[in-house]
């Protein structure tokens, strides 16, 4: 399997050739994409790429970002928010099914006006109400399991 065709997967066990001309972002897709440490294996030697030019794009900002504080950290949560406000929770589950108790028991998740689901790898006949939540879109996977599917839920008086 190639880097590109891997990345957005997760795999147990991943090898990842240390040719030449591999870029940055390359390296840090291909090994990033084992779950555990002990699941990554590399092949050949390995030669850090080289550091990014100095007018790089994306160097430039995090200097910038850096001398101007542009953006400030602030977290609120929606239980705790004061006021009426629609909120909208998007979480990639990784399976509704096994994270469906989570989600049901989690104060955040139930605060939102609308909670939005991917990689449900739902089936059609799988029952995944939410007390108090309405399901508005839903996409399942066809015939087997796989890292697909959406869901889609609004609070009922909305």
């Amino acid at each position: 399997m190639t880097i590109y065709k891997s990345q957005g997967g997760t795999y147990e066990k991943v090898v990842v050739n240390l040719k030449k001309g591999t870029t940055r972002s390359e390296l840090y897709v291909a090994c990033s994409r084992s779950i555990k440490a002990s699941g990554l294996y590399l092949i050949g030697d390995f030669v850090p790429p080289k550091p990014p030019e100095h007018n790089d794009s994306v160097t430039m900002m995090f200097k910038t970002m850096r001398s101007e504080r542009m953006i400030k950290f602030s977290l609120e949560f929606t239980e705790e928010s004061q006021g009426e406000r629609f909120s909208v929770i998007f979480h990639n589950v990784q399976s509704l099914n096994k994270n469906i108790l989570d989600v049901k028991s989690d104060k955040t998740f139930l605060s939102a006006s609308m909670i939005s689901l991917v990689e449900t790898w739902t089936k059609p006949s799988d029952s995944l109400e939410i007390e108090g939540f309405k399901i508005v879109h839903r996409r399942d996977c066809n015939d087997i399991r796989k890292p697909f599917g959406q869901i889609t839920y609004l609070k009922n008086h909305l």
